[in-house]
């Protein structure tokens, strides 16, 4: 019998310490994108390894949470005595500010790159990746390409910036998946028309778009068609994580069902629900909930935001 090939998570895994707009403490809790898009993606799919810069202290900090899920330990990497620690001060307005508590130094050194994954987890059914422009980064994920299977580029809020733009756009034929949120998008583009957002990603390389709009859902596209995705009517008390659950979610449904739309939005649609249910992680046993709330997603196909150079 042969071994499904695992879903690989490059990003990082974070304790996060919350302190809410109103200035309430929700203390530490298991996070970083990583580790959400990890959940998204195993609700889905068998074997999931998280590829990260984890410290020594990672089953301390972290209570064993992560092999409750049954994700794989093979790419966490030990690199220091202590795994990443951010404080993350939420806004009134829901944005959110994170700074590491060990230091920036501290996170530098904790990054991994593709070169870094184990062999175990090659070659991978997919691979999402959480990550700004650093060049070393892009320069292994082209050298491991081969190995990485479909892949999915969810952009750091750091790389929502005109001036960034000629760069991005450099990065977009190199992913199979780019997914944005809707405020990224327009500091990224200029525009907060989520049709317009994908249309320019489209016609400079881009191979299948996701501008997700939290509440109001996510825009799909391709350069054939384009879906409109409204969420489960389903419990929402912490949106922590949530866009990063989608991910994840989205990337095994198209390992699934390569070049699905409606199906890879729809288990991404359960997967974030899952993951803003409550506050901090799901029980793992919730996970099995994910078709459950996937069939409750709305889709509807709207005119494909084809390229304008696809017109000529």
């Amino acid at each position: 019998m042969s071994v499904v090939a695992p879903i690989v998570i490059l990003s990082n895994i974070i304790i996060d310490d919350v302190w809410l707009a109103d200035g309430t403490h929700q203390g530490r809790s298991l996070g970083g994108a990583a580790v959400w898009a990890a959940i998204g993606a195993r609700a889905w799919w068998p074997r999931v390894g998280i590829a990260a810069g984890v410290g020594a202290d990672l089953a301390t900090v972290t209570a064993g949470q992560l092999r409750e899920f049954g994700l794989l330990i093979d790419g966490e990497r030990v690199r220091h005595s202590h795994t990443i620690q951010s404080r993350l001060t939420y806004a009134s307005d829901g944005s959110r500010t994170e700074t590491p508590t060990f230091g920036a130094q501290h996170f530098g050194d904790m990054q991994l790159t593709a070169a870094d994954i184990s062999p175990t987890l090659m070659p991978a059914a997919g691979t999402y990746v959480f990550r700004d422009l650093w060049p070393e980064f892009w320069q292994a994920f082209r050298n491991q390409r081969g190995n990485l299977g479909h892949t999915l580029w969810e952009l750091q809020g750091d790389v929502a910036a005109q001036h960034l733009w000629p760069q991005v756009r450099d990065l977009l034929p190199e992913v199979d998946i780019v997914s944005v949120n809707l405020a990224e998008g327009q500091c990224l583009l200029g525009s907060r028309d989520p049709a317009a957002q994908s249309r320019l990603m489209l016609e400079n390389g881009a191979q299948t778009v996701i501008i997700r709009m939290g509440a109001d859902g996510a825009l799909i596209s391709n350069r054939s068609q384009s879906l409109r995705l409204t969420p489960p009517d389903s419990p929402v008390i912490d949106v922590t994580g949530g866009g990063n659950a989608f991910c994840g979610g989205f990337l095994a449904g198209w390992c699934i069902r390569p070049g699905d739309l409606e199906y890879a939005g729809q288990c991404a649609a359960g997967s974030a629900a899952l993951a803003i249910a409550q506050i901090g992680l799901p029980a793992p046993t919730r996970l099995c909930e994910a078709p459950r709330l996937a069939a409750r997603a709305q889709v509807a196909y709207v005119a494909p935001v084809t390229p304008l150079k696809a017109l000529y």
